[in-house]
């Protein structure tokens, strides 16, 4: 486990490997825990891969006033600054965490180079309404349910402060991401899954949303739920590593199996 200090609050993160930076934020569901298949192979592909706590969840401090999307972007300002992370940066986050690395890139456009945003709640009628009222531990039960929950989710949930969850659920609830989405500079892949419950994925009610014109690129994993990194991991990495890798032309991002060399 390792901690950093910001005035007296405390950031647990993670860190694995050497190479380019990324950094995985978490959504409202879990904490840094579900990132680690994913950062498994970020790392066996040469890049250096961070993972924090949001306040309020995991191991990282719990205050009510820090559970606000301004001090979550203020976080991630002071997470990259404090641990000297080189920038720019590729930003991964879900749900939650995807809105938080748009609203950072916005503000802070020479720091962010990519972004991948998985299950990102364009509008607020998108999200599940239970979680702006629901604990987390029963949402994730009785909403997500078991079969699409994953060990690295259920061993952490617990520690997600309700209110936590809720103040951000009814934030977003009433923002329009999609907005934020199109002021974003940077080249942005969003990741939906199908079967998804807790954000709703976008169908042709939103036209316009993706375009190589304006560096937008959307995969929906069609039978995967709320968790794709966990529920299809291969998959889910190779189409990260190959967003990540790409140059200028990102058009033929297509949903493969990981490849692997063999060795002897």
């Amino acid at each position: 486990m390792s901690i950093t200090t910001v005035g007296n609050q405390l950031i647990h993160y993670e860190v694995l490997g050497r190479g380019e930076p990324l950094i995985f934020i978490h959504g409202w569901l879990g904490s840094w825990r579900y990132w680690w298949p994913s950062m498994q192979a970020m790392s066996a592909a040469q890049h250096r891969a961070f993972a924090f706590d949001l306040w309020g969840y995991g191991d990282s401090s719990k205050a009510e006033h820090l559970y606000s999307m301004d001090s979550y972007v203020e976080m991630l300002k002071l997470f990259i600054d404090q641990l000297g992370i080189a920038t720019p940066v590729t930003l991964v986050g879900h749900s939650l965490g995807a809105a938080v690395a748009v609203r950072y890139a916005n503000e802070n456009p020479d720091d962010v180079g990519k972004i991948a945003a998985v299950s990102l709640p364009l509008q607020g009628e998108y999200i599940h309404n239970r979680l702006l009222n629901t604990d987390p531990v029963t949402f994730l039960n009785k909403v997500v349910g078991k079969s699409n929950s994953f060990n690295e989710v259920d061993s952490e949930i617990g520690k997600a402060d309700p209110v936590a969850v809720q103040r951000l659920a009814e934030e977003l609830n009433r923002r329009d991401v999609l907005m934020d989405l199109e002021l974003c500079e940077c080249p942005v892949l969003m990741v939906f899954g199908g079967q998804d419950t807790v954000v709703r994925p976008p169908e042709d009610d939103l036209p316009g949303l993706e375009g190589a014109e304006n560096n937008r690129y959307l995969v929906a994993l069609d039978n995967c739920h709320h968790f794709p990194m966990l529920q299809e991991k291969a998959k889910f990495n190779r189409l990260l590593l190959d967003f990540i890798h790409a140059s200028s032309s990102m058009t033929q991002l297509t949903v493969k199996e990981y490849w692997q060399r063999r060795t002897r």
